[in-house]
């Protein structure tokens, strides 16, 4: 490789967190050649510094763990450039009943303290799915109490 001071620049900014493939370029590319940067990008993912799949499946636990569900998992993905077809992966293996846990712990926690409409734009703001809001829904909501409310 050619231009060892862009390669270090690449690592070190890989040390503090994980960028994206989309991400790391648009980090380098003041300081090189579109080639240069490209090389670079290779050595980082032959030197596995650089896992864009890696990268998506780190963001979707963090997320989870935070409570967000998966549409919100997916809008941080697609922000963060990672490819479509990694993002379209990460959706086939998703764990919709890790997702609906999640969702069902905030909705009972926060149930009595407020009315069902807020619960709801809480759930869709936090990217919970429809079939995780519906199934809550119809688990948890008299139908008088649902159509009274929103």
């Amino acid at each position: 490789m050619e231009n060892r001071r862009l390669y270090s620049r690449a690592v070190r900014l890989l040390s503090r967190r994980g960028y994206s493939e989309e991400e790391l370029r648009e980090k380098l590319e003041p300081f090189a050649s579109a080639g240069e940067v490209d090389e670079v990008l290779q050595e980082c993912k032959r030197s596995n510094y650089l896992n864009d799949a890696r990268l998506a499946e780190l963001i979707a636990e963090k997320q989870l763990e935070k409570g967000k569900g998966y549409f919100f998992i997916t809008s941080t993905l697609e922000k963060k450039g990672i490819p479509g077809d990694v993002i379209e992966s990460i959706g086939k293996n998703f764990d919709f009943d890790r997702e609906y846990a999640i969702a069902k712990d905030f909705f009972l926690k926060n149930r009595r303290s407020r009315k069902l409409a807020s619960l709801l734009f809480s759930l869709r703001n936090r990217g919970f799915s429809f079939k995780t809001i519906n199934k809550l829904m119809s688990t948890y909501v008299k139908r008088t109490e649902w159509t009274a409310e929103g």
